[in-house]
C-alpha cells in the first residue's frame, strides 16, 4: 500500500462549540487523515466528529471510561495514533483543539511537508499565541476567523512547539507531543534548519513558512468553561493564567483565501451534522404521534441577491457585522417564503456564516434571517422593504454606508431590486409556523426537510421555541444552531 503524506491527531473533550471549525481548517489545509480521540465528551463533540467522518477522511475513537490521568489518556492516544500511522503516512502531528497549523502562501500541508528531506524526521513549529481579541462571550464565528490579535514573537511562551514527526522515527521511550524523541534523523524548524533547544523549548522563535496558531484564551466564556472542565495543576491559577496568555499586541487575521476554503468545508460539516441529527430524531420519532399535517403542501422558493437603487449589492460587513452595500463583503440573500408580502433577508445557508447574526441599523433585532415585509412598486419593478414591528423602511442613505431603518416615504434611497437568482429550495407548508408545526412537518416529511429550510425557519422562532428544538434534536445540533 502506497503511503500518503500527512496525518493529524486531535485529542478533545467537550468542544462541541469549536470542533467544526478545527476540523474544517485542517481538512481545508489538505491533511490526508485526521484521527480524533474523544475523551468521553458529554456535549455532542463525539457525534459531531462521527458526522464529519461520514464525508471526510476522519477516524474517530473514544478513550477508555476507566478513571485515570487526563495526561496519560492523551499520551496513550497520541502513541496509539503513531502506531496506526506507521506504514500509512510520511508525517504525523498531535494537536489540541485550540491549536491550528498555519502555513504561509498558497501551499497545502502536503506541499509544505514536501520541502523536507528524508533525513529530516521531525519538524518543530513554534507556537504563535493569539489572545481574546477582547471578546467576552462566545459567538458563531469560527475560531480561525474570530480571533485576529496575537502576541509578539518575543513573548516567552512562543518558544514552545508542536512537531511533525515521521512515525517510524519516534522513540517510544520519550513520550512528549512537543519535542519527540527520535531514534534517527534530524530535528529541523519550518525553514529546514537544525533546531537549537532549551529543554523542550527552542532558543529562537520561527514563524516564517509555518507555525502553530494557539488560541489558548479565545473568549472569556471559553476560558471559564475550559478552566472548569479541566482543573489540573497547569490551570490552578486561573485568572493569572488568563492575564498571562491574553496577548493582543498585533493584528494578524488569517489569509482570506484560507478562511474561504475552511468556511466551505465548515458548511458541508454543518449539513452533515444536521442530517445526522434529523436521522436520529426520525428514528426516535417513530414512537411519537403522527397524523397532524398528513399532506404536506410544498412550494418552490427562490433565493436572490438584492441591489439598492444605485445598483450596489447588499452585503454583510465581515468586520462589524452590519448590513451594508457595495463590494468586499458577504452578499446577503432574499426570498419570499410565503404567499403575500413577506420577505426574508438572510446570510447564505451554503456558507459557514449562515447562522451568525448580523445587524441592521436602528433595529432592536439581530439575527441571521430578518423576517420583513415588502411593497411592490410597479413603475420600475422595485420594492420597498419595511419592518412589520415598527413600520420603518429599509434605507440606503449614502454610497458605501450601512443600511438602516428610517421613516416612511417613497424616496429612491428606499428602493431595492432583485438581482440574479442564486438558488432555490422546496419549503414545506404555506404559512409561517411554530416549533410544534416544524416537528410534525419533519416527522411527516420522511427526512426530506432541508438544512436550508430548517435554519431559516428556525431563525424566526422565539427564544423559548428555539431552546425546545435544541433539546429535542440532541446535543450535536447545538453546534449549528
Amino acid at each position: 500500500m502506497k503511503k500518503e503524506t500527512s496525518a493529524v491527531v486531535l485529542f478533545v473533550k467537550d468542544e462541541a462549540h469549536d470542533i467544526i471549525a478545527w476540523l474544517s481548517w485542517h481538512i481545508s489545509l489538505g491533511f490526508d487523515r485526521i484521527f480524533v480521540y474523544d475523551d468521553q465528551s458529554s456535549d455532542g463533540t463525539f457525534d459531531i466528529a462521527k458526522s464529519c467522518a461520514e464525508i471526510y477522511g476522519v477516524e474517530v475513537f473514544r478513550t477508555s471510561a476507566i478513571p485515570g490521568s487526563y495526561h496519560d489518556r492523551k499520551q496513550n492516544s497520541y502513541f496509539d495514533a503513531i502506531g496506526k500511522a506507521r506504514g500509512r503516512y510520511d508525517w504525523i502531528t498531535m494537536l489540541d483543539s485550540d491549536e491550528y497549523v498555519s502555513i504561509d502562501g498558497s501551499d497545502d500541508i502536503n506541499a509544505f511537508l514536501g520541502n523536507f528531506s528524508e533525513t529530516d524526521t521531525a519538524i518543530a513549529l513554534n507556537w504563535c499565541i493569539y489572545g481574546s481579541s477582547e471578546k467576552i462571550l462566545k459567538d458563531r464565528v469560527p475560531t480561525y476567523q474570530a480571533f485576529t490579535y496575537r502576541s509578539k514573537a518575543d513573548f516567552e511562551d512562543n518558544t514552545l512547539v508542536k512537531s511533525f514527526v515521521r512515525p517510524e522515527a519516534v522513540d517510544p521511550a520519550v513520550r512528549s507531543s512537543h519535542r519527540f524523541g527520535l531514534s534517527y534523523g534530524n530535528y529541523v524548524d519550518a525553514l529546514g534548519r537544525p533546531v537549537e533547544w532549551t529543554s523542550e523549548e527552542t532558543k529562537a522563535v520561527v514563524w516564517e513558512k509555518a507555525r502553530i496558531n494557539h488560541y489558548i484564551c479565545r473568549s472569556r466564556e471559553h476560558f471559564v468553561e475550559w478552566f472548569r472542565n479541566r482543573p489540573d495543576p497547569e490551570t490552578a491559577q486561573g485568572p493569572d493564567y488568563w492575564s498571562h496568555f491574553d496577548r493582543n499586541d498585533s493584528h494578524a487575521p488569517q489569509d482570506p483565501d484560507r478562511v474561504t476554503a475552511a468556511n466551505a468545508v465548515c458548511a458541508n460539516i454543518k449539513k452533515a451534522v444536521f442530517h445526522a441529527s434529523m436521522h436520529d430524531f426520525l428514528v426516535r420519532g417513530n414512537s411519537l404521534e403522527r397524523g397532524r399535517n398528513p399532506v404536506l403542501p410544498t412550494r418552490k422558493t427562490e433565493f436572490f441577491h438584492l441591489k439598492n437603487f444605485r445598483g450596489d449589492d447588499l452585503s454583510v460587513d465581515r468586520i462589524d457585522g452590519y448590513l451594508s452595500q457595495g463590494e468586499g463583503s458577504e452578499q446577503v440573500l432574499a426570498a419570499i417564503p410565503y404567499a403575500g408580502n413577506r420577505i426574508w433577508i438572510f446570510r447564505d445557508p451554503s456558507l459557514v456564516s449562515s447562522n451568525i447574526h448580523f445587524h441592521i441599523k436602528n433595529s432592536s433585532c439581530h439575527t441571521y434571517c430578518y423576517d420583513l415585509e415588502f411593497e411592490s412598486n410597479a413603475t420600475d419593478a422595485s420594492i420597498f422593504i419595511k419592518s412589520p414591528k415598527t413600520g420603518k423602511y429599509l434605507t440606503s442613505p449614502s454610497e458605501g454606508s450601512r443600511l438602516e431603518f428610517t421613516t416612511a416615504g417613497a424616496e429612491d434611497q428606499k428602493k431595492f431590486h432583485f438581482s440574479e437568482k442564486v438558488s432555490d429550495t422546496t419549503f414545506h407548508g404555506e404559512n409561517e409556523y411554530s416549533e410544534a408545526d416544524m416537528v410534525y412537518y419533519i416527522l411527516n416529511s420522511g427526512g426530506s426537510f432541508s438544512y436550508e429550510e430548517f435554519i431559516l425557519k428556525f431563525a424566526n422562532l422565539n427564544r423559548a421555541e428555539m431552546e425546545n428544538l435544541r433539546n429535542l434534536f440532541g446535543q450535536q445540533i447545538r453546534a449549528i444552531l
